[in-house]
């Protein structure tokens, strides 16, 4: 007698572990649409009335959503907050690395990663709005979590870098890197938040002539080799 034929093997728990695998990537991507959605909503109404001012009913509000879905991606008001910081500091170190990088020379270099991290800003009216409204001191170096402690210490470390070679290069005064570039977040600090308080708001273009200007008569050395150029290009 022959052997008896092989029985199909069966192939449900192939399929259901697809299903299972295809619901969770689902799920997931539901979870962090959620997420997004909630995130961009809390900005808009931190920047309106700030952090402590505002609800979480407010930004389910804002968001379209029910508070409980709000409470399903996110811990609390405190845990968004740190959300949107901690993701705009991902861009923005993004952009100001890109502008230091694409810089021919230091001072070249450091005026982009200055005015490219100016604009970052300006084009994002309403984060710029809800750092003002928390009374955030970009010079200070004060944060709420190490994460913000973290993004602070890279984002201040690119200007410093910057200054310690202009100042080696001859083209800086001669004051400590790190001092330097306190002051000139200070400075930024200054002129954006007074851009954001105005209304209508203007150019972006003023603002960024205004620092320039500023940051050549504040850091630079009068013989510096390119100041006299960029002066005559921004007056």
């Amino acid at each position: 007698m022959g052997r008896p034929a092989a029985k199909p093997q069966s192939r449900e728990p192939a399929a259901s572990g697809r299903g299972h695998g295809t619901r969770a990537r689902v799920r997931a991507e539901r979870r962090a649409l959620y997420r997004q959605l909630v995130s961009e909503a809390a900005e808009r109404v931190f920047a309106e009335k700030g952090s402590e001012a505002s609800r979480m009913q407010e930004i389910a509000l804002e968001a379209g959503v029910s508070l409980a879905t709000i409470y399903t991606v996110v811990d609390g008001k405190h845990a968004l907050l740190a959300d949107i910081h901690e993701r705009r500091m991902r861009e923005f170190l993004a952009c100001i690395r890109m502008a230091r990088d694409a810089g021919d020379g230091t001072l070249e270099a450091h005026l982009a990663v200055l005015l490219d991290g100016a604009d970052f800003f300006m084009q994002r009216p309403q984060f710029l709005q809800l750092c003002c409204r928390d009374g955030y001191g970009w010079a200070s170096g004060s944060a709420n979590t190490a994460q913000q402690a973290s993004d602070w210490a890279e984002g201040i470390a690119i200007p410093t870098a910057l200054f310690r070679r202009g100042i080696e290069e001859g083209i800086y005064v001669d004051e400590p890197p790190e001092l330097l570039a306190r002051k000139m977040l200070a400075l930024k600090q200054v002129e954006l938040t007074h851009w954001a308080e105005q209304d209508p708001r203007p150019d972006r273009s003023e603002v960024r002539t205004r620092l320039r200007d500023q940051f050549l008569r504040a850091f630079c050395r009068p013989s510096a080799a390119g100041r006299e150029t960029l002066e005559e290009e921004t007056g």
